[in-house]
């Protein structure tokens, strides 16, 4: 009998991240055998490379191709991989950005559900998954309503992620309905201190430094970029409060919650002080929330079976 694990996995546009696993979101097919399996996915008699270098634009409608299937089962082995497992009877929790869910979750359990026996290779090792059940869960909900029990009053949940910058209300732990974009995420951050580092020196910035200095606030690199890159972060964090503003929020009187890769930059650079805002900088939240909200359901239900017993 196949052992029953619950695995969530947030798709987003930079990266699909699982409870332990993380990796960029690039697929690129392979037209003969590699001579290497890292991470090299076989799937249906065809080799596909997983990973590599980011996507630079959002994916609006993730289902128009295979490309987040055959990533969803890179993220099912490496999740299953890290729980010394490589056949699982699986219930998987997925979510999707605010602004999109309610158009696009059907048909993205659809998507996401069309083989019920998957066998499949990574990495060389031979995998074996039942997919028992697919949840399909707004991106933001599931950590508000399971990790932080943000249940009482308005809170405002701004998600920085690689593209996109999301705003969506909750009251009472439900979304109000309302929901904000921009795409200025985190890739147009750390463009925009490349550009000004050329600007000032002639010569850019490794994105690792960039994305060092977002996540610690700080990098051993010389002091004048030290203080460039801490000025583009400030001035950044800053841009984010008038996207806020420019919403009709006030920032000093809203409870806020930033998550999402971006996080950290607010965290480290934004002006905070007297403001009631919590930061969520586990870029893996989502995930982790999809695993708990599954959770929750299949509680419920055996609570159920229970009373009508």
């Amino acid at each position: 009998m196949l052992k029953k694990e619950i695995i969530g996995i947030d798709h987003g546009n930079r990266n699909i991240k699982t409870r332990n696993e993380i990796f960029t979101a690039a697929v690129q097919p392979l037209q003969t055998r590699p001579d290497s399996f890292e991470n090299i996915l076989e799937y249906q008699n065809r080799y596909y490379q997983i990973g590599g270098r980011v996507p630079r634009s959002e994916k609006v409608d993730k289902t128009i191709d295979d490309d987040y299937y055959l990533l969803t089962l890179a993220g099912l082995a490496k999740e299953l991989k890290h729980r010394e497992l490589s056949e699982a009877s699986v219930k998987l929790g997925a979510a999707l950005p605010p602004r999109r869910f309610q158009t696009q979750k059907e048909e993205f359990k659809k998507y996401l559900s069309k083989t019920k026996e998957i066998h499949f290779r990574f990495e060389g090792t031979h995998f074996h998954i039942c997919l028992e059940n697919t949840y399909i869960f707004m991106q933001g909900h599931v950590v508000i309503y399971t990790l932080l029990n943000e249940n009482d009053g308005f809170c405002l949940l701004i998600d920085i992620g690689g593209g996109t910058v999301d705003l969506v209300g909750f009251v009472d732990g439900m979304p109000d309905g309302n929901y904000y974009i921009s795409d200025k995420g985190a890739l147009y951050c750390i463009d925009k201190v490349n550009e000004e580092i050329v600007a000032r020196f002639g010569t850019g910035v490794p994105p690792y430094i960039t994305e060092a200095f977002m996540r610690n606030g700080n990098y051993d690199c010389p002091e004048k970029y030290q203080k460039v890159i801490a000025s583009q972060l400030k001035e950044y964090s800053g841009g984010i409060y008038e996207f806020i503003r420019s919403n009709k929020y006030n920032p000093d009187l809203t409870k806020m919650i930033f998550m999402g890769g971006g996080a950290s930059v607010i965290e480290k650079f934004g002006s905070n002080k007297t403001k009631d805002v919590k930061f969520i900088t586990e870029v893996r939240a989502n995930a982790i929330g999809c695993e708990e909200a599954v959770k929750r359901i299949e509680q419920m239900k055996q609570m159920r079976r229970f009373r009508n017993a």
